[in-house]
C-alpha cells in the first residue's frame, strides 16, 4: 500500500497506482522508480480530489502525467 498524503484514501487509488506502475515498468518508463511512483501518485491524488473515482481513468491519468514528464519517464 502506498503512503497516500490524504486522509480520504480509497483502495481504488492503490489499484490505479499499481496498474499505472505495472504499465510504466513494462514499457521501460519507470527507471527512476521512486520518483515515477511519486509523480504518478500525486496525479492520482489530484484527479481524486476533482471527483474522479474510476480506477482505470485514474491509472491513465497517472500514466499520461509520467509520460509528459520526460525527465523521469526515461533513464539517462
Amino acid at each position: 500500500m502506498y503512503p497516500w498524503p490524504i486522509g480520504d484514501f480509497d483502495n481504488a487509488m492503490d489499484i490505479a497506482l499499481e496498474t499505472a506502475m505495472n504499465y510504466l515498468e513494462n514499457t521501460g518508463q519507470a527507471a527512476k522508480f521512486p520518483e515515477v511512483q511519486r509523480v504518478a501518485a500525486m496525479a492520482i491524488v489530484a484527479a481524486w480530489k476533482t471527483g474522479e473515482k474510476n480506477r482505470v481513468r485514474l491509472a491513465n491519468i497517472a500514466i499520461r502525467t509520467v509520460e509528459r514528464d520526460h525527465r523521469i519517464a526515461r533513464p539517462g
